[in-house]
């Protein structure tokens, strides 16, 4: 399918980076269709971009690329929506925000991860019911505690 992004320009959006979240994503349930795009070439960061608006679009990393251990608490019950039978089966990513203007001040949301099934192509928003991880934490600090060895920073809320 050909697409005009608003971050890319007009791409070929192949079927398999195609994914349709069933609930939508907190504060935009109304757009079920999306797809996972790389920023550009050997980038951690990806655009989650809604195939229904253009406009709307969210840079997401995998959250294990950053925290090894991360291990949102999710009920077992919720993974049914995306037909994962267990958190294993799906990709953990994380919305992040970057202030205009202050990149250095950019968070990674992991009270609220993107969990998406592959193999279905279908994603969903959840939360995550520890209390340490946050809804922005601090990317930076992430990445720094993680490369002097504490890979299982979550952040404070």
């Amino acid at each position: 399918m050909e697409f005009e992004t608003r971050a890319l320009g007009k791409l070929e959006i192949e079927t398999a980076n195609q994914i349709f979240f069933p609930e939508g994503i907190f504060a935009f349930e109304n757009f079920k269709h999306f797809a996972v795009l790389p920023t550009k070439s050997g980038s951690t960061f990806h655009w989650l971009q809604s195939l229904e608006d253009a406009k709307l679009a969210f840079l997401i990393t995998l959250v294990t690329d950053i925290l090894s251990a991360y291990n949102p608490r999710i009920p077992q019950e919720y993974l049914k929506t995306i037909e994962a039978v267990s958190f294993g089966e799906t990709e953990t990513w994380g919305i992040i925000t970057v202030p205009q203007g202050k990149p250095d001040l950019m968070t990674i949301n992991l009270q609220g991860p993107i969990l998406i099934n592959r193999e279905k192509k279908l994603g969903g928003q959840f939360v995550s019911e520890d209390p340490m991880h946050a809804v922005r934490a601090m990317l930076l600090d992430l990445v720094e505690k993680t490369s002097h060895g504490d890979a299982s920073a979550g952040g404070q809320a």
